[in-house]
């Protein structure tokens, strides 16, 4: 049965895109300021920034609002005897990987700040090829599930946690 994401992740991903959203608007003042201080003259630039600030609110506050829970519904993961399968996509998209548990190298559990407030976690799965991830985890469930590959990865003598 495919394992869903903990619930405070929406609230992460609000305050995550709060944050970015609120960064483009203050580099979209920055024209503003150019306008107003060297460049009278130029008015469409104060029409340009104006849109471009409209722009990143509109979309902050649909994606805060509206694209999170989507964004929510489509993540989860299963781990099986020999496999990982992750699903994950955004409003346009449906998308999974599926980790052969031979081919994994090593796991890391990450957390910044935010997440840490919130009890999350996130594991960092790497393969030869490519790093997969695992967000919205909460730290007990990222640490059994980061314990749980590692001990079904060394069921191979090929791997790098073979002792």
């Amino acid at each position: 049965m495919e394992q869903k994401l903990h619930p405070n992740v929406i609230r992460y991903w609000q305050i995550d895109y709060g944050l970015h959203t609120i960064k483009w608007i203050l580099v979209s003042c920055i024209s503003l300021i150019i306008q107003a201080i060297w460049l009278p003259a130029w008015g469409w630039l104060t029409m340009v920034s104006c849109l471009a600030i409209s722009f990143f609110f509109i979309k902050g506050v649909a994606f805060i609002c509206f694209g999170v829970y989507r964004k929510y519904s489509r993540r989860s993961y299963l781990l099986g005897d020999d496999e990982l399968m992750i699903r994950w996509g955004n409003v346009w998209s449906d998308r999974s990987s599926i980790i052969p548990l031979s081919r994994v190298q090593h796991v890391d559990q990450e957390q910044d700040m935010l997440a840490k407030r919130l009890g999350l976690s996130e594991l960092t799965i790497t393969t030869a090829g490519d790093h997969h991830f695992i967000v919205g985890l909460t730290e007990e469930d990222a640490v059994r599930l980061r314990r749980q590959i590692i001990e079904l990865s060394k069921l191979d003598n090929k791997d790098a946690y073979y002792d």
